[in-house]
């Protein structure tokens, strides 16, 4: 669940990056922020995942949250895929393998 809460919440944060305008001062940025709908429900998200993280750590094994937590990266690349239109490359689908290969073996171990 806080997988998901968070990659919700880096989705929410592209997206409402792409309206935000970084030329000028830094108040002005800071406003941006503050006034897309798309940046703070992105960083509500983080915050509820952040509770929710909170709440795995005390009912499960720290290196088994962590581990599981991995399936981030397969969740990122489908968003990455689905929504932005994004390249991803062999070497990074490689990469995102062996990442879950070594998962699987280490929640099996």
């Amino acid at each position: 669940m806080s997988v998901s809460m968070t990659v919700a919440a880096q989705t929410l944060l592209k997206l409402g990056s792409r309206n935000v305008n970084f030329e000028g001062s830094m108040i002005n940025i800071l406003l941006g922020y503050m006034t897309s709908p798309l940046i703070v429900g992105g960083f509500a998200a983080y915050a509820l995942a952040a509770i929710i993280w909170v709440y795995c750590l005390s009912a499960f094994d720290l290196s088994y949250v962590t581990f599981v937590s991995s399936v981030q990266y397969i969740l990122l690349i489908l968003v990455s895929l689905l929504i932005f239109q994004e390249h991803i490359s062999v070497m990074k689908w490689a990469g995102t393998g062996f990442i879950m290969i070594g998962v699987f073996f280490w929640l099996k171990g």
